[in-house]
């Protein structure tokens, strides 16, 4: 696993990290869902952005990250109760809500993280995670062209059932699966980009819309899970 001075502010800049993205919104929307009020903590916190959407009335927010760099833009751009910038400082804690957007591919041993993971839960409480899906058609489109193979900090990629699988071992129980959907045209080699936006962005915006998962796994770029630990 890469260590935290790899993911600086060029980092996160290059790959969109630094500002507000829909996406966020509707992994927002889709966690609020199982998890009305309470302590949310953000593993892989990155910029913070994600935890900005959290109603500060509603919800305790708490950001964990490796980078140094990443702890100072979260600083920056969400007013978090929490920073943590280890796992010994976050493991006598407890949250009703964890969530893990695109953090779990950046970990060798994604079954010790998720069982880690599982003992910051309150019981019964959701985990929410975001991964590249390598058995999706995002996948199968864009071949060794996958923006999952953009990272070379993606150590673990694998297909939703592998990631299912773990989940499962860890001691969570999975409520609820599916895809954020393709976005990341062209996908098919001469029809104009206008064109593939036009075929392949309606799925995810009505997602968005709705603010649930419509698509399952296979339908996308990546698994969206959401997970209930075990009592």
């Amino acid at each position: 696993m890469a260590d935290g001075a790899t993911y600086d502010r060029a980092y996160y800049a290059a790959r969109g990290q630094s500002g507000g993205r829909v996406a966020f919104w509707f992994y927002y929307r889709l966690a609020r869902r199982y998890v009305k009020k309470g302590s949310v903590l953000d593993y892989g916190c990155g910029g913070g952005r994600f935890l900005s959407y959290f109603n500060r009335k509603k919800y305790e927010t708490y950001g964990y990250d490796i980078s140094p760099d990443a702890l100072a833009i979260a600083k920056e751009n969400a007013e978090i109760r929490q920073l943590y910038d280890s796992r010994e400082a976050i493991a006598d804690n407890r949250f009703d809500l964890i969530c893990a957007i695109h953090s779990l591919e950046h970990i060798e041993d994604p079954l010790e993280t998720l069982q880690f993971i599982r003992t910051l839960l309150t019981p019964r409480g959701i985990l929410m995670y975001v991964v590249p899906n390598i058995s999706g058609i995002g996948h199968t489109l864009k071949k060794n062209n996958w923006i999952g193979y953009g990272d070379p900090a993606h150590v673990s990629l694998y297909p939703a059932a592998k990631w299912i699988e773990l989940t499962e071992k860890a001691g969570f129980t999975l409520l609820r699966t599916g895809t954020d959907g393709l976005w990341d045209v062209p996908y098919i080699d001469g029809i104009p980009l206008v064109a593939q936006r036009i075929i392949f962005y309606p799925a995810p915006v009505l997602q968005v819309i709705a603010g649930r998962l419509l698509l399952p796994p296979r339908w996308g770029e990546s698994l969206v899970a959401i997970a209930q630990r075990d009592t």
